[in-house]
């Protein structure tokens, strides 16, 4: 069984047959978030897109909760992790924008994104799991080679920044759509977090419909069958 759940702006919680996956898990300072962090254990990855706070969130101290969990983010990132904060390299998976990598019973690619970083590029990461594709955009504004990430990757479903002045807006996530043309659905991600990226959300769904795709919109904690 594949669930997703978002926890409100870019962090999102994937289970694939009890194997657990975390992207850009910002828990303790997201006011959508209610799940306390000791409850995320047992986890087996951790993707992190970029080092902004509201993205490499809480990643140390879950990595020291969860011992077994590895962590994903481009190699300049966790050389940073490795020096400042004591993460030891067996714990993390050396990558960079490029191909899949086999981790443990899934497979992972870091893509490009258009965004800022203090270390190394922004990303965004694809996950297969099974016959499923699932794709996290990161922070990122619009660009055309997200054609590119579409055609390559094929995504099921496309996660995109939706709140505007720092990312994509709505708007621009329809567009971005009809370049990824995810074949299952569109799920926005960090918006309405703070005054700053406080969008319409039901202007994504408009704008993604008109592209003639699926919008899929979770309420923070909202756990959904994929």
């Amino acid at each position: 069984m594949l669930t997703i759940r978002w926890l409100g702006h870019a962090a999102v919680e994937i289970k694939f047959d009890g194997y657990k996956i975390l992207i850009d898990p910002l828990l303790k300072d997201n006011p959508m978030n209610k799940v306390p962090i000791e409850e995320f254990k047992d986890i087996d990855l951790i993707g992190i897109t970029h080092d902004h706070y509201d993205h490499l969130g809480d990643a140390l101290e879950l990595m020291k909760i969860n011992q077994k969990a590895k962590l994903i983010a481009t190699w300049d990132l966790e050389n940073f992790l490795n020096k400042t904060h004591n993460i030891p390299w067996e714990r993390m998976i050396p990558a960079n924008v490029g191909s899949y990598i086999d981790v443990d019973q899934v497979k992972v690619a870091l893509t490009k994104a258009v965004h800022s970083s203090e270390h190394g590029d922004p990303t965004g990461i694809v996950i297969k799991l099974g016959s499923t594709t699932l794709y996290h955009a990161g922070d990122t504004g619009l660009f055309e080679d997200m054609k590119l990430i579409g055609e390559l990757f094929s995504p099921d479903y496309a996660m995109l920044p939706s709140g505007g002045r720092f990312t994509m807006d709505p708007y621009q996530c329809g567009i971005a759509a009809s370049m990824i043309k995810p074949k299952k659905a569109v799920i926005p991600i960090h918006y309405n977090t703070w005054d700053l990226i406080k969008v319409n959300i039901s202007d994504f769904e408009k704008y993604v419909k008109e592209r003639g795709f699926k919008p899929l919109i979770l309420y923070p904690g909202q756990e959904k069958e994929l």
